[in-house]
Formats: structure tokens, sequence, C-alpha cells
């Protein structure tokens, strides 16, 4: 269910920054709110933040479905002077019922629900789909909400939240940082925008400060007094990633920081040695526009400035001139994927024709795959083509392949959201268009730690962990060699960080539909992007041929060169 607990130190943090824009007298009763209070860290920090601040009038109430945690919570928050409230429930069902009460809240009062609007709410809610929950649970929870495609649980926990916030209240949340720069996030930053007014993000990027593999950020927002026009507004943002010194930096002493927390509180900039590791901390602000569902760039005057010169000498980006598509997926890839299908009885084994070579993360490389190169898995491709598109196969006239996924049939029929769909129990889920395989397409992994974009003219299909590219109809097939140079390029690798910001872990990136369908192209006349194209053609043969290794360095420098000048940026020598 994503409980990860938060830390103390950051639970401190976030409450005396959420507590930082409270506007109320400190005579006032001031109510505050953990939806998903968990062991009660997070509310624990929030009341200690108020008491140093001089705020003795207040009342806390805490949610949590889990019993055991809330009974930690409950010794956890025996604080003289407040009142506690502590609700066993599942907020985004507390707050569906909730409806605010005109007089103060009263302790009796308090066992009914949630009382009235609270001044303040701190919050750490989970970060996993609503699928988790059910399909008949996460598409109420969607209709409720107003949310769609891949919903979280913390998207739907933050309009719920808005439902319970006063007007002028504060909300400090810690969440994933995804819904910044993903198309699922847009509903959310709608919203965010519309509703609230945004007034801080910090992006805590890859500092682990979770056990989990997410990568968290800290919003601190105040709930609208009334919805106002269109008018774009600036939010201060601060962003900290995990840094590897050159050694030029090396030469100048990073600052010595007892913490991550402790950096992020004292207002660091630059780079940051911490017990944690070595940081680069960055702070500028960006612009937001109400009900604008852009992608949030948190980015520096200097990144913006960078962006602004590739994209003066941007001629068109990857979508104008090519499709970029996730592969296939299956669903069940255990039944549909194999390295060992000749391993199997003769009388179950599959027809050779349906098994397809299939290309994953696994084969993944720069420039091209190596001369007659066969991946060691095949899938059963279950479709064929069929005029301008694909058909199923019937499975009476594949007597081997119809043995074979009868066996697993109730696995695949456990798959309702195929029949669902009209589709047969034995299909698999994204077939992609099996017309388009033969075309010589770009393959690249959707999670790497630098760019590995390759060419493939072999009819290999491409997994679900990675994406390919294929030509629109007309463009040239130089084109193609264009793409391949700009995107394995340092110039893009610093465009992708700068544009998107969606590092993960151990400085991988992730590659995706909505990034690199977005990578700007040179115009493909001008004399360094064909000297990008005829470079990368020669640099493909090279790899194809396995040739020495100064010569394919030598390669991509050149490219690199060749790239940057496209873009009217002089080389620097790499990212």
């Amino acid at each position: 269910m994503g409980a990860h607990y938060t830390p103390a130190p950051l639970a401190r943090f976030v409450a005396d920054k959420a507590i930082a824009y409270l506007e109320r007298s400190r005579s006032e009763l001031l109510r505050v709110l953990d939806p998903a209070c968990g062991d009660g860290q997070l509310l624990n920090a929030a009341i200690e933040a108020l008491l140093e601040h001089g705020i003795k009038n207040w009342q806390a109430v805490g949610v949590e479905a889990d019993a055991q945690a809330l009974g930690e919570a409950r010794n956890r928050l025996a604080h003289p002077g407040g009142v506690v409230h502590l609700i066993q429930g599942d907020f985004l069902r507390v707050a569906s019922e909730f409806t605010p009460q005109q007089e103060l809240w009263s302790e009796q009062d308090a066992s009914a629900g949630l009382g009235s609007r609270f001044d303040l709410v701190i919050a750490n809610p989970p970060y996993v789909r609503t699928q988790v929950l059910g399909a008949a649970e996460a598409q109420r929870i969607a209709n409720r909400y107003d949310l769609s495609g891949r919903v979280d649980l913390y998207h739907a926990f933050i309009r719920a939240i808005g439902d319970v916030l006063r007007n002028g209240g504060i909300l400090g949340i810690i969440t994933s940082n995804r819904f910044m720069t993903t198309l699922a996030g847009k509903a959310i930053r709608s919203y965010l925008t519309t509703q609230l007014e945004v007034l801080d993000v910090i992006d805590l990027g890859d500092t682990k400060l979770f056990e989990a593999a997410v990568l968290p950020a800290v919003l601190i927002a105040r709930r609208k007094n009334r919805v106002k026009g269109p008018k774009s507004y600036t939010v201060p943002f601060t962003r900290i990633y995990s840094h590897t010194r050159s050694v030029q930096e090396d030469e100048t002493p990073a600052r010595v920081s007892g913490g991550i927390i402790e950096a992020l509180a004292f207002g660091d900039e630059g780079i940051v040695d911490a017990p944690e590791g070595t940081f680069a901390i960055t702070r500028g602000h960006f612009a937001v526009t109400p009900g604008a569902t852009d992608v949030w760039r948190l980015v520096s005057s200097q990144e913006s400035e960078f962006l602004s010169r590739i994209r003066e000498y941007s001629h068109q980006v990857i979508e104008d001139v090519a499709f970029v598509r996730v592969g296939i997926k299956t669903t069940a890839d255990e039944v549909f994927i194999r390295k060992n299908w000749a391993a199997l009885p003769r009388e179950k084994c599959p027809e050779s024709e349906l098994l397809r070579p299939i290309l994953s993360h696994e084969d993944a490389r720069r420039w091209a795959l190596p001369g007659r190169y066969v991946p060691a898995a095949r899938v059963l491709y279950p479709h064929l083509v069929s005029g301008n598109g694909k058909r199923v196969i019937n499975l009476a006239d594949y007597p081997g392949t119809r043995r074979y996924l009868e066996s697993f049939r109730s696995r695949l029929e456990a798959r309702s959201y195929v029949a669902e769909a009209g589709r047969r129990w034995y299909e698999i889920w994204v077939p992609q268009d099996p017309a388009a395989w033969v075309s010589p397409k770009i393959v690249f992994p959707d999670i790497s730690a630098e760019p590995k974009f390759y060419l493939v003219y072999e009819e290999y299909l491409v997994n679900g962990d990675c994406y390919w590219i294929t030509l629109r109809p007309g463009t040239p097939e130089e084109t193609l060699y264009l793409i391949l140079g700009v995107a394995n390029s340092d110039l893009m690798t610093r465009f992708h960080d700068a544009a998107f910001s969606n590092k993960l872990y151990s400085a991988r990136r992730r590659y995706i539909t909505q990034y690199v369908a977005r990578y700007p192209l040179p115009h493909p006349d001008t004399p360094a992007a064909l000297r990008v194209s005829t470079l990368t053609r020669e640099l493909v043969e090279q790899t194809k041929q396995q040739s020495a290794l100064d010569s394919i360095r030598q390669l991509e420098h050149d490219i690199n060169v060749a790239v940057y000048e496209a873009f009217g940026i002089e080389w620097d020598g790499g990212v």
C-alpha cells in the first residue's frame, strides 16, 4: 500500500515550511490534519513546530487505516495543552462524507468525523496506483475526483485534502515528484494551480530519504479564497540530486553540511557534501498558470537560457517526422515470452511462424546491434497483418499454439480487462502494429543511465520495457540517422535533464514517448545537420562490424561536435 513513514528530520522540515505560511492570530484555534498519519511522526512534527512558533491553541486530527500504526501514533502524540483526535479509517471515504460544521469544533463533535475545515494539512499519502484497491474502488475514486488514466492514490488525496482545507489554509505534502512532469499528472497540476496557490516546491530527487524506490517532492500550497483568472505567477523551487564531481569541480571545495535536510533548511546552493553523499542543489523560480496542464520545469536561469537557445535553433521535434511508440505489452510475459521454446514438448510447442524475435532492455546498446545479432528471447505473437491493420489468429489453424495456450488458459483468462475490451482470451494486451515491424526503426530502453538509441533494420519486435521510433510516411530515411545522432548526443542528454527533470536513482533517466517525442531537431539541410547524418550512418556501420574502439569514440566525438554546432552552441567537451 505504499506505506513508508516520514523520517523525523524531513517531517520537521515540512512542518516548518508549511507553518511559515500560516496567516492566523496566535489566539485563534488552529486545526491541523494528517490524512494518512501512520505512526504519527509527521503530525507530531507539526504539533511541535506549532508550539515552538508560539501557537498553543490547536486541535490535531489524524486519519489512518492501519490499527497498529494508529496505536503507535496515539503513544507519540500525547501532547499536553491541545486536543488530538485519531480516526481509524480510509481518509478518501471519510473525506467523501465530510460536511463542514458551522460552529467551532468541540471535543464531543470529534467522534463524529472531521468536523470543520482545517487551517493546516500536513501529509505523506501513499504513492501507489489506485488499482491496488481493486477495479471497482479504483473507478469510484476516479469518478469521485474526476481523474483519468494512470491514477495514483496521492492524486486522489490531494483532491480530497482540498475539500477539507479552509480558504487560506496551508497544505504541506510529501509526494512523488512524477506528477510534475508526466502526462498522468496533468489533472493534478491543473487542480493545484486552479484551486490552490502553489507557494514552494522542493524536488528531493534521488536523496533516498525513504526506503521506497520513489523520488519524492515537497509541495507547499494555500487554498485560494476565490478562483482567480489565468494570470501566471512564479513559484520558488529547490532541486537536489546526487552529483559526481568532475576534476574541475574538485578544485573548488563543496560546502560541508551536517545532512541533506540541514543543507535544504539553511538555503545551501551548488555542490554540497553531506554524510549521505555529494549533491547538487539548484534553486530558482518557475512559472505556473492557473488551470494549465503544462509540465513543471524546475530549471535555473542558466538552464532556461540553454533551453531557449536550443529551441531557437530547432526546426522541428521528433514527433513531427516520426512515430514514437512503446513496445508490445503482453501482460503475461511468463506465458508469451521465452528463451527456451525448443525445450518444450513437441506437441505443445507453438508454430515457428508465430514465434518472433523480440528486443528488450537486455539487448539495448548505442548506435546499432552487432552484425547477425539475434535476440535470445522470442515472443508468441498471436496477431497477423490484415489489410491496413491486424487480426488475431484462429487457434484452430495452429494446433501447437492452441495446446500451449490452453495449458495457461486460467492464467490468461484472469486478465479480465482483455475480455471486457471484447478481445480473445489469448491475445496480448498491446500488440502495436505488426505491419510497422518491417520498417527501419530506432529502439531504446525506457530507463537507462545514458542514451541507448540504436538502429534496427530487422523485423524484430520490441518489448514493453523499450520504445521504438519509425518515420512518418514521406520522410526521407536519412532523417532516421539525424534522429539517432541527436538522441545519442551529449547535448540532448543536457536538454533531456533540463527540460524534463526526470532523473531516477543511480543517475538513471526515464526515456518515454512524451519526452523523446519532444526532442528538438535542427534543420536537416544545414551543413552541421548533414554532417550529423553522415557521421551517424558511418558509426552505425562500424558498430555493426565491431570496429576498433578508438575509431568508434572518434566518430562519437565528431557527432557531438556537429550536434552542438547544429544548435548554435559551442562544444564544451561533453555533459
